[in-house]
Protein backbone atom coordinates (compact mmCIF):
# COMPACT_ATOMS: atom_id res chain seq x y z
CA UNK A 1 0.00 0.00 0.00
CA UNK A 2 1.37 3.84 -0.59
CA UNK A 3 0.17 7.38 1.16
CA UNK A 4 -1.62 9.92 -0.68
CA UNK A 5 -0.68 12.64 1.01
CA UNK A 6 -2.65 16.09 0.71
CA UNK A 7 -2.04 19.16 2.97
CA UNK A 8 -4.01 22.12 3.87
CA UNK A 9 -2.08 24.35 5.67
CA UNK A 10 -5.18 26.52 7.15
CA UNK A 11 -6.85 25.80 10.59
CA UNK A 12 -5.95 23.62 13.51
CA UNK A 13 -3.49 21.22 13.53
CA UNK A 14 -4.43 17.72 12.25
CA UNK A 15 -3.66 14.32 10.80
CA UNK A 16 -6.58 12.39 9.48
CA UNK A 17 -6.19 9.21 7.48
CA UNK A 18 -8.39 6.58 5.60
CA UNK A 19 -8.01 3.70 3.28
CA UNK A 20 -9.92 3.86 0.24
CA UNK A 21 -9.42 2.15 -3.41
CA UNK A 22 -8.33 3.73 -6.43
CA UNK A 23 -9.50 1.32 -9.29
CA UNK A 24 -8.89 -1.23 -6.84
CA UNK A 25 -5.99 -0.49 -5.78
CA UNK A 26 -5.77 0.48 -1.96
CA UNK A 27 -4.16 3.26 -0.86
CA UNK A 28 -4.13 5.49 2.31
CA UNK A 29 -5.13 8.82 2.20
CA UNK A 30 -3.81 11.32 4.71
CA UNK A 31 -5.11 14.47 5.19
CA UNK A 32 -2.76 16.88 6.68
CA UNK A 33 -4.09 20.47 8.04
CA UNK A 34 -2.69 23.40 9.77
CA UNK A 35 0.44 25.24 10.24
CA UNK A 36 3.82 23.67 10.59
CA UNK A 37 3.64 24.20 14.44
CA UNK A 38 4.95 22.00 17.53
CA UNK A 39 1.83 20.22 17.79
CA UNK A 40 2.29 19.58 13.95
CA UNK A 41 5.28 17.99 14.21
CA UNK A 42 4.28 16.15 17.17
CA UNK A 43 1.21 14.39 14.99
CA UNK A 44 3.59 13.89 12.27
CA UNK A 45 5.78 11.76 14.44
CA UNK A 46 2.83 9.83 15.38
CA UNK A 47 1.96 9.31 11.72
CA UNK A 48 4.85 8.21 10.81
CA UNK A 49 5.44 6.10 12.61
CA UNK A 50 2.04 4.09 12.65
CA UNK A 51 2.33 3.97 8.43
CA UNK A 52 5.95 2.34 8.91
CA UNK A 53 4.55 -0.31 11.33
CA UNK A 54 1.34 -0.64 8.70
CA UNK A 55 4.54 -1.03 6.39
CA UNK A 56 3.30 1.62 3.64
CA UNK A 57 6.81 3.10 1.95
CA UNK A 58 5.79 5.01 -0.67
CA UNK A 59 3.85 7.98 -1.53
CA UNK A 60 2.55 10.38 -3.94
CA UNK A 61 1.64 14.08 -2.99
CA UNK A 62 1.47 17.45 -4.48
CA UNK A 63 4.48 18.97 -6.42
CA UNK A 64 6.02 21.53 -3.40
CA UNK A 65 4.89 19.27 -0.45
CA UNK A 66 7.71 20.38 2.30
CA UNK A 67 9.51 17.36 3.21
CA UNK A 68 8.41 16.94 6.96
CA UNK A 69 4.92 16.36 5.37
CA UNK A 70 6.29 13.66 3.35
CA UNK A 71 6.45 11.28 6.40
CA UNK A 72 10.29 10.07 5.26
CA UNK A 73 8.62 8.18 2.55
CA UNK A 74 9.90 7.36 -1.25
CA UNK A 75 8.34 9.33 -3.86
CA UNK A 76 6.58 6.50 -6.07
CA UNK A 77 8.75 6.26 -9.14
CA UNK A 78 7.40 7.50 -12.77
CA UNK A 79 10.26 6.74 -14.67
CA UNK A 80 8.85 2.77 -15.57
CA UNK A 81 5.36 4.60 -16.87
CA UNK A 82 7.42 6.88 -18.79
CA UNK A 83 9.30 4.16 -20.64
CA UNK A 84 5.90 2.36 -21.30
CA UNK A 85 4.56 4.82 -23.00
CA UNK A 86 7.25 5.70 -25.33
CA UNK A 87 5.12 5.70 -28.42
CA UNK A 88 2.41 7.74 -27.53
CA UNK A 89 5.60 10.40 -26.09
CA UNK A 90 6.99 10.27 -29.49
CA UNK A 91 4.06 10.53 -31.17
CA UNK A 92 3.12 13.71 -29.54
CA UNK A 93 6.77 15.03 -29.31
CA UNK A 94 6.59 14.61 -33.06
CA UNK A 95 3.07 16.58 -33.76
CA UNK A 96 4.87 19.46 -31.54
CA UNK A 97 8.46 19.73 -32.81
CA UNK A 98 6.09 19.11 -36.16
CA UNK A 99 8.68 16.36 -37.32
CA UNK A 100 7.50 14.06 -40.21
CA UNK A 101 8.65 10.18 -39.45
CA UNK A 102 10.38 10.15 -43.53
CA UNK A 103 12.56 13.02 -42.42
CA UNK A 104 12.49 12.90 -38.58
CA UNK A 105 16.35 12.69 -37.02
CA UNK A 106 16.83 11.96 -33.20
CA UNK A 107 19.80 11.47 -30.86
CA UNK A 108 19.09 8.78 -28.05
CA UNK A 109 21.46 9.86 -25.26
CA UNK A 110 21.93 7.57 -21.71
CA UNK A 111 24.77 6.82 -19.64
CA UNK A 112 25.11 3.30 -20.58
CA UNK A 113 23.59 0.92 -22.95
CA UNK A 114 21.21 -0.73 -20.75
CA UNK A 115 18.38 -2.46 -22.17
CA UNK A 116 15.23 0.28 -21.56
CA UNK A 117 18.20 1.85 -24.28
CA UNK A 118 17.97 -0.82 -26.86
CA UNK A 119 14.10 -0.85 -26.28
CA UNK A 120 14.21 2.84 -27.25
CA UNK A 121 16.56 2.47 -30.02
CA UNK A 122 14.68 -0.23 -31.69
CA UNK A 123 11.16 2.07 -31.14
CA UNK A 124 13.40 4.89 -32.83
CA UNK A 125 14.28 3.17 -35.30
CA UNK A 126 11.10 1.81 -36.44
CA UNK A 127 10.06 6.04 -36.92
CA UNK A 128 12.56 7.89 -37.48
CA UNK A 129 15.16 8.49 -40.95
CA UNK A 130 18.11 9.10 -38.98
CA UNK A 131 19.27 8.13 -35.70
CA UNK A 132 22.30 9.43 -33.47
CA UNK A 133 23.65 7.37 -30.30
CA UNK A 134 25.65 9.21 -27.72
CA UNK A 135 24.93 5.88 -24.99
CA UNK A 136 28.08 5.30 -23.31
CA UNK A 137 29.39 1.82 -23.01
CA UNK A 138 28.31 -0.46 -24.94
CA UNK A 139 27.37 1.82 -27.99
CA UNK A 140 28.95 0.73 -30.46
CA UNK A 141 27.43 -3.25 -30.40
CA UNK A 142 23.88 -1.53 -30.37
CA UNK A 143 24.77 0.63 -33.51
CA UNK A 144 25.85 -2.76 -34.86
CA UNK A 145 22.59 -4.57 -34.01
CA UNK A 146 20.43 -1.76 -35.21
CA UNK A 147 22.17 -2.14 -39.01
CA UNK A 148 22.00 -5.91 -38.72
CA UNK A 149 18.17 -5.99 -37.64
CA UNK A 150 16.95 -2.99 -39.44
CA UNK A 151 19.43 -1.93 -41.60
CA UNK A 152 19.36 1.35 -39.72
CA UNK A 153 23.47 2.56 -39.95
CA UNK A 154 23.53 5.46 -37.38
CA UNK A 155 24.26 9.28 -38.36
CA UNK A 156 23.07 11.62 -40.64
CA UNK A 157 21.43 15.43 -40.61
CA UNK A 158 21.32 17.01 -37.58
CA UNK A 159 18.98 15.95 -34.66
CA UNK A 160 15.14 18.08 -34.58
CA UNK A 161 14.89 15.81 -30.68
CA UNK A 162 16.62 14.40 -28.14
CA UNK A 163 15.29 11.03 -26.28
CA UNK A 164 17.51 10.87 -23.36
CA UNK A 165 17.35 7.61 -20.26
CA UNK A 166 19.99 10.20 -18.76
CA UNK A 167 19.21 11.19 -14.94
CA UNK A 168 20.20 14.83 -15.55
CA UNK A 169 19.03 15.52 -19.08
CA UNK A 170 18.72 18.85 -20.59
CA UNK A 171 14.76 19.46 -20.41
CA UNK A 172 14.43 20.09 -23.86
CA UNK A 173 15.24 16.64 -24.85
CA UNK A 174 12.49 14.11 -24.19
CA UNK A 175 12.90 12.97 -20.74
CA UNK A 176 12.56 8.96 -19.69
CA UNK A 177 15.56 8.98 -17.01
CA UNK A 178 15.46 8.94 -13.04
CA UNK A 179 14.51 12.52 -13.19
CA UNK A 180 12.02 12.55 -15.49
CA UNK A 181 9.25 13.96 -13.51
CA UNK A 182 10.90 17.50 -13.68
CA UNK A 183 9.48 17.57 -17.12
CA UNK A 184 5.65 18.00 -17.13
CA UNK A 185 3.13 15.58 -19.21
CA UNK A 186 -0.09 15.92 -19.77
CA UNK A 187 -2.23 13.34 -20.37
CA UNK A 188 -5.62 12.04 -21.51
CA UNK A 189 -6.86 9.66 -19.00
CA UNK A 190 -9.42 7.17 -19.75
CA UNK A 191 -13.14 7.63 -18.60
CA UNK A 192 -13.23 5.69 -15.77
CA UNK A 193 -10.11 8.16 -14.11
CA UNK A 194 -11.46 11.11 -15.27
CA UNK A 195 -12.03 13.36 -12.38
CA UNK A 196 -10.12 11.07 -9.91
CA UNK A 197 -6.56 11.73 -11.04
CA UNK A 198 -4.82 15.06 -10.39
CA UNK A 199 -2.74 16.93 -13.08
CA UNK A 200 1.07 17.66 -12.02
CA UNK A 201 3.41 15.06 -11.03
CA UNK A 202 1.33 14.10 -8.24
CA UNK A 203 -1.43 12.82 -10.87
CA UNK A 204 1.30 10.77 -12.77
CA UNK A 205 2.58 9.15 -9.39
CA UNK A 206 -1.13 7.91 -8.81
CA UNK A 207 -0.93 6.75 -12.43
CA UNK A 208 2.48 5.21 -12.21
CA UNK A 209 1.42 3.59 -9.30
CA UNK A 210 -1.24 1.50 -11.42
CA UNK A 211 0.37 0.56 -13.89
CA UNK A 212 2.76 -1.15 -11.45
CA UNK A 213 0.20 -3.09 -9.88
CA UNK A 214 -1.38 -3.83 -13.28
CA UNK A 215 -3.88 -2.00 -12.86
CA UNK A 216 -3.82 0.67 -15.79
CA UNK A 217 -2.45 -0.50 -19.24
CA UNK A 218 -0.24 1.94 -21.35
CA UNK A 219 -2.40 1.71 -24.05
CA UNK A 220 -5.04 3.11 -21.86
CA UNK A 221 -3.13 6.76 -21.65
CA UNK A 222 -2.87 9.59 -24.41
CA UNK A 223 -0.43 12.61 -23.64
CA UNK A 224 -1.77 15.48 -24.62
CA UNK A 225 1.13 17.72 -23.82
CA UNK A 226 5.13 17.55 -23.51
CA UNK A 227 6.09 20.40 -21.47
CA UNK A 228 9.56 21.37 -23.64
CA UNK A 229 11.69 23.92 -21.99
CA UNK A 230 13.17 26.69 -24.59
Amino acid sequence: MLAWINWEPGGLPRVRRRVELLNGMPLCRVEIGGRITPLLRLFLRRERRILREAGVRQGVWADGLPELLQLELTAVDVTPLRRAILPALLEQAFRQKRMTERTASVRLTAEGTSLPVYWAAQLLARRVRYLRLDTGCGQKALEDWLLSRYGLACGGAEPELEVTLRREGNASALLLGENCLRQRVDYILPPHLEGTIPGGGEGERLLAALYRQERLRPGELAVRRIHFSA
